[in-house]
This record gives C-alpha cells, structure tokens and sequence, in this order.
C-alpha cells in the first residue's frame, strides 16, 4: 500500500489549515522568518 492509498484517512476538518495556539504564527516566525508567497515557513531568512 502507498501514500495515496491512505488519502481518505487524512484528516479533512474544517480550519485544518488554522493555528492551533494563539501564538503559533509569532513563534513560527521568530523561529523560521516570515512565510513565503504559499504561506510555507522555509526557514529562510530568520
């Protein structure tokens, strides 16, 4: 069995996407800098 096969199992929530702590946003970005365009933290820049 591979990954896409597990798809259906992953979890589809509403707000999945949406921090989970208050501060979640400003931690991520002390530690790894601003998000880039997609809103990913590379650690680019920090």
């Amino acid at each position: 069995m591979n990954e896409v096969e597990h798809m259906g199992d992953v979890d589809q929530a509403p707000g999945v996407d949406q921090p989970t702590e208050a501060d979640e946003e400003r931690v991520l970005r002390e530690l790894f800098g601003s998000p880039d365009a997609d809103g990913v933290y590379r650690g680019e820049g920090a």
